[in-house]
């Protein structure tokens, strides 16, 4: 298994240490960097093997980032918010969902401790990561929800993940949308959580898995191979709570008294949040292409079961039943 850390620099993508040349059964899988989350999101390395696929789990610091390089042939596939994949299929991107992994939405929207409401946002800052990413497109809804316009408050780039929590404990920002893992600490540093995905936006979905069609139509066997291994690892997450908190420390190099996997991992079970079995949900990805419109992220509402491919999931499955 191979962890490759990956930026955007001057508009172009840059792969740190990878060499170009790879075998036809190397599958590089991008994903946003570590965290809590880790044990679940690289379980499916420790599999890859039985599936005859040398995987190479690619990291990169924002969920925008992995499309311009799946276009770029940077990469054969990542996991993340499916809102920048709609986002290029809009534009005609040659993209397809073949899974998600992660389709509920465990997110919060944080606010400084005299924000006990999302009312109380009103004339307040919203960091997010970037227009039109998950924490912006969260965000807007869970006003809504909360019954506020997403006008009546500024929102502001605050980074990543943890930059952005870290923002509203400076006081940087008033509030910000990101990973619930962080309530554990939110608790302790005197943050609120005003609102939660599962009951402000159901039907918004947090993670799920795109390719390109060149990648489909040139290395077909090797995606099939690659989901296998990715619905195995994934259920053997799920049956293993104390290797897959472990494996988080591990991965996303977290203390040994950090509790945050264990906190995601409880969530996870808590909402039915992972699907080892990778289903596409394609009423939701269309609620999704519906609010993104909605929102002025995408010029025209589609039919996103153009950009649906269950072949490769449904021959991934079969794969399994006979092993």
């Amino acid at each position: 298994m191979k962890h490759i850390f990956v930026s955007l620099a001057a508009g172009a993508v840059v792969l740190a240490s990878i060499s170009t040349a790879h075998t036809a059964d190397t599958w590089r899988h991008g994903v946003v960097e570590a965290k809590g989350d880790a044990g679940i999101q690289f379980m499916p390395s420790k599999f890859a093997s039985k599936f005859d696929i040398e995987l190479e789990t690619v990291e990169f610091a924002s969920s925008t980032v992995p499309v311009k390089a799946l276009l770029a042939g940077e990469i054969d596939s990542y996991a993340t918010t499916p809102l920048t994949a709609i986002a290029a299929m809009a534009e005609g991107a040659g993209l397809k969902f073949v899974g998600c992994n992660w389709p509920g939405m465990t997110y919060d929207l944080y606010a400084k401790g005299d924000i006990k409401t999302i009312k109380d946002l009103k004339g307040r800052t919203v960091g997010i990561s970037s227009p039109g990413g998950a924490p912006d497109l969260f965000a807007r809804e869970a006003l809504r929800w909360g019954g506020i316009d997403p006008s009546e408050v500024t929102f502001a780039n605050a980074g990543g993940g943890g930059d952005r929590f870290r923002a509203v404990v400076a006081g940087v920002v008033d509030s910000t949308a990101t990973s619930s893992e962080f309530e554990p600490e939110a608790a302790q540093r005197g943050v609120n959580v005003i609102a939660r995905a599962p009951e402000a936006t159901p039907n918004l979905l947090r993670i799920c898995i795109v390719t390109s069609d060149k990648v489909i139509a040139e290395k077909h066997d090797e995606l099939v191979r690659f989901l296998a291994a990715q619905m195995v690892g994934h259920k053997h997450a799920l049956e293993n709570p104390k290797e897959t908190a472990d494996y988080a420390r591990e991965v996303a190099k977290l203390a040994p008294d950090d509790k945050t996997p264990e906190f995601i991992f409880d969530e996870v079970v808590k909402y039915d949040a992972v699907k080892p079995d990778l289903p596409i949900m394609a009423d939701k990805l269309q609620w999704n292409v519906d609010m993104m419109h909605r929102n002025g992220r995408i010029k025209a509402a589609f039919d996103i079961k153009k950009f649906i491919d269950d072949g490769p999931r449904q021959e991934a499955l079969k794969i399994i039943a006979t092993n």
